[in-house]
């Protein structure tokens, strides 16, 4: 009796991956499953297109002659000069506590 059982169980879910009776693959028939294939091919083509419209609308916005963001600052040589000063501030900070001499950093 459990033997029976088993192999109706067993039986059941292979006829539910392919029924020779219907034709159908996991319960669905040749048709069904192109509808479906056919409706995903057609969405994702609309999504795919839907985004190379937007890139090259936003392209169109660019200008290849003039950057569209601006720093705050109008001069480059500022930026060079206060990175300057501040690597001159940290080398001196440095060499003031004598690390380079080979003597040990005081406590803090």
């Amino acid at each position: 009796m459990a033997k029976d059982d088993e192999k109706k169980e067993s039986g059941e879910w292979k006829e539910f991956f392919w029924n020779p009776r219907t034709h159908e693959l996991l319960g669905r028939t040749a048709s069904s499953w192109g509808l479906i294939l056919l409706f995903y091919l057609v969405f994702y083509t609309f999504l795919a297109g839907m985004f190379c419209l937007t890139m090259y609308v936003m392209l169109l916005t660019l200008d290849d002659y003039k950057p569209t963001w601006q720093d705050r600052l109008a001069t480059p040589e500022m930026v060079l000069a206060t990175l300057r000063s501040w690597v001159h501030d940290l080398i001196k900070n440095v060499c003031s506590v004598s690390c380079f001499r080979g003597k040990q950093l005081p406590n803090a």
